[in-house]
C-alpha cells in the first residue's frame, strides 16, 4: 500500500508511449482527471487487461510483444515507482548502470574507458535477452 503523501500527487503522465491508448482507448487526460485518477485508484491495485501490440526488431524478421496499459494503470505504475525508487536507488551498486535513472550507456561506456585507460581490462559481454523467463 503507498504513503498517503503520494497518493495525494497528481498522477503523472507517463514518458515514452504516452500517446498509446492501452484497452481503454483513452490516450490522455486532463489535470482535473489526473486528481480524479488518484482518488479512483487508491486502495485498488487491480491491473486491467494489457492491450497486446506486436513491434518489428530493429534489423531482423522478428517482432517483439508490447503489453500497452490504460492510463489508470500507468497512473498505478508511476505512483508505486515513485514509492520504491528512492529507496531502492539507495541500495544499488555505483557502478550498475542498468535501467538506472539518471544513466545511459554512453555513461556505461565512459566508466568501462576509463577502466580500460587505468589498466583494467576484464570486461563481460553478453547478450542475456534469451535468458528471460517465458511463460509455458
Amino acid at each position: 500500500m503507498l504513503p498517503n503523501s503520494q497518493l495525494n500527487k497528481p498522477a503523472p503522465q507517463a514518458g515514452q508511449g504516452k500517446k498509446t491508448a492501452g484497452v481503454d482507448g483513452m490516450r490522455a487526460i486532463s489535470p482535473r482527471q489526473r486528481f480524479e485518477l488518484v482518488e479512483s485508484i487508491k486502495g485498488n491495485l487491480k491491473a486491467k487487461p494489457l492491450r497486446r501490440v506486436w513491434i518489428p526488431k530493429p534489423g531482423r524478421d522478428e517482432k517483439r510483444p508490447l503489453g500497452i496499459p490504460t492510463i489508470q494503470d500507468r497512473a498505478r505504475q508511476a505512483l508505486v515507482k515513485s514509492a520504491l525508487e528512492p529507496e531502492w536507488e539507495s541500495r544499488f551498486e555505483g557502478t550498475s548502470y542498468g535501467f538506472r535513472p539518471g544513466r545511459s550507456a554512453q555513461d556505461a561506456i565512459g566508466i568501462i574507458y576509463s577502466a580500460i585507460n587505468q589498466g583494467q581490462y576484464y570486461v563481460l559481454d553478453a547478450d542475456i535477452a534469451k535468458c528471460s523467463y517465458r511463460e509455458p
